[in-house]
């Protein structure tokens, strides 16, 4: 399951892969599928959106400068960094290089 988030309280634990997107991009509207998928896949993680417009305290924590970005953490330390439009097996390949 994706979940919509407001703040990093809620992504501080675990593994969590966090699209940063903006309703109005094409690519970021193409990530969804994606990111549901590998939120089936990966069941022991956490697949979260943030709305960088929305949320832009979250958005600059990260350093996120573009859309779509996809971060990949471990208890809230930055593993790896995807930007643009990303494929399963981009992110799926990125979380196995960590062993997440």
């Amino acid at each position: 399951m994706v979940s919509e988030i407001n703040s990093i309280d809620s992504i501080r634990k675990g593994t969590v892969v966090v699209d940063f997107y903006t309703t109005t991009c094409g690519p970021c509207k193409a990530m969804n599928p994606i990111l549901e998928a590998i939120s089936n896949e990966f069941t022991n993680v956490k697949v979260a959106k943030v709305e960088v417009t929305q949320n832009p305290e979250v958005s600059q924590m990260f350093g996120v400068m573009s859309v779509p970005t996809v971060i990949i953490m471990k208890d809230c330390q930055v593993k790896h960094v995807l930007r643009g439009l990303s494929t399963k097996e981009m992110i799926r390949s990125a979380m196995k290089q960590y062993a997440l």
